[in-house]
């Protein structure tokens, strides 16, 4: 005969009020932050006055002759000329949620979170302007590629041909073609090349087929990038004509697959051109896998020795990276998310840098240095980067092989 006393006591149910809740640490994202390539460009502070100009010899100086003095003639030299652009980014917090967020009462504080996520967006953002064309765009609307789902949402499909995932984030904000207004990005399908867009209170645009999106009021201000320097062929980079002395290595695949031939070749031709070889080659994930399984009979394994007797020998098998093995030592390989599908560069990295004004980077001006901007109006503060510069990348030490097979 059952009664209340024999009851089965749940502790999910019955005691929950005496529990605690334990908070683990942080964890980690759950998306990809890394700047591969990127975080090895030198980056300097000394771009001071209204532009940089310094001249670059593109020819031989003299004359050269046998039998009887030769004519002479001076060199040619062009005027290499940078100016600055302006690069943001920026994350607000309330002033209470600070107060609150103590060691004790949240996971991080409120103002240290705010700094770690404000420099990941910067260098996500530098990443993409490094493997883009300085004109920030993120990708073209493909024809009939718009659904209006009410409410200023709209879903838009970019052409396969403008598509880069890694350009695509959740809680960015995006503008069309000539338009200003702001749209929120609330879901991106990499499988449909297909983002859902919000527009913001107030707006009354609507995204059309055709209009290019362009990263929130960046059209036209971003700084130089590997796609617009390497694919250049006509017209002038930083104030220099095009040129056979001041062009990138350009070679259409033309859907051939990656092979060592192509290494060597765009390794060979850039060295050939310039007198200095390529020290570095990046490629997308898709062609980064492509090279593991052609140098798969290459690859190095390490063996770790756990124990000092024999029998307890176990090994570790790892994969760190790939090396191609130049006239002049070995060349890394890396793969970049930023990185078209098709592509791969190939780089000297001692002829890129990016030039920055002096205290490029934390804003300071505002509550005793410390980085903290205060809020007009609100009871808000605001962490905010600021870089001032120019990506400088000569052409003529890089080079680039596109279309690629993909397959």
């Amino acid at each position: 005969m059952g009664t209340n006393l024999e009851k089965a006591f749940d502790y999910r149910v019955d005691a929950d009020p005496l529990f605690k809740i334990k908070f683990l640490k942080y964890y980690d994202n759950a998306f990809n932050a890394a700047t591969t390539t990127w975080s090895q460009i030198e980056k300097t502070n000394d771009f001071v006055a209204k532009k940089l100009e310094f001249p670059v010899p593109t020819t031989y100086k003299g004359g050269v002759g046998s039998g009887k003095l030769p004519e002479t003639r001076p060199a040619s030299y062009a005027d290499v000329q940078i100016t600055s652009k302006r690069v943001y980014a920026t994350d607000r917090v309330d002033r209470e949620s600070i107060m609150a967020a103590t060691s004790e009462g949240a996971f991080v504080q409120a103002m240290a979170e705010t700094i770690r996520k404000t420099v990941e967006a910067d260098k996500w953002n530098h990443s993409r302007i490094f493997f883009g064309n300085g004109d920030g765009s993120l990708g073209t609307i493909d024809v009939g590629g718009v659904v209006d789902n009410g409410g200023g949402n709209y879903d838009i499909t970019i052409s396969a041909a403008t598509w880069k995932e890694a350009n695509w984030e959740e809680n960015m904000f995006v503008n069309f073609d000539v338009g200003t207004e702001l749209f929120e990005i609330t879901e991106v399908d990499p499988d449909t090349l297909t983002v859902t867009v919000q527009r913001q209170a107030g707006g009354v645009e609507v995204p059309a087929a055709g209009q290019i999106v362009y990263m929130q009021g960046s059209k036209g201000n971003d700084p130089m990038g590997l796609k617009y320097v390497c694919d250049l062929t006509v017209g002038a980079l930083y104030n220099v004509a095009v040129g056979r002395k001041w062009k990138s290595y350009q070679r259409a695949a033309g859907g051939i697959a990656i092979s060592t031939p192509v290494l060597n070749k765009a390794m060979l031709t850039v060295e050939k051109k310039t007198g200095q070889a390529p020290d570095l080659f990046v490629t997308s994930y898709v062609q980064y896998e492509k090279i593991l399984n052609l140098l798969e009979d290459q690859k190095r394994y390490s063996i770790t020795t756990i124990e000092p007797k024999a029998q307890n020998l176990k090994g570790k098998i790892s994969f760190k990276g790939v090396e191609f093995m130049g006239p002049n030592g070995p060349v890394k390989i890396t793969y970049d998310r930023f990185c078209e599908d098709d592509r791969l560069y190939v780089l000297n990295t001692n002829h890129i840098k990016y030039y920055r004004r002096p205290k490029s980077g934390w804003v300071k001006d505002d509550i005793g240095g410390n980085g903290y901007l205060r809020v007009v109006d609100d009871d808000q503060f605001e962490a905010r980067m600021a870089t001032y510069g120019q990506i400088f990348i000569v052409p003529t030490f890089q080079g680039v092989v596109t279309g690629l097979s993909v397959a």
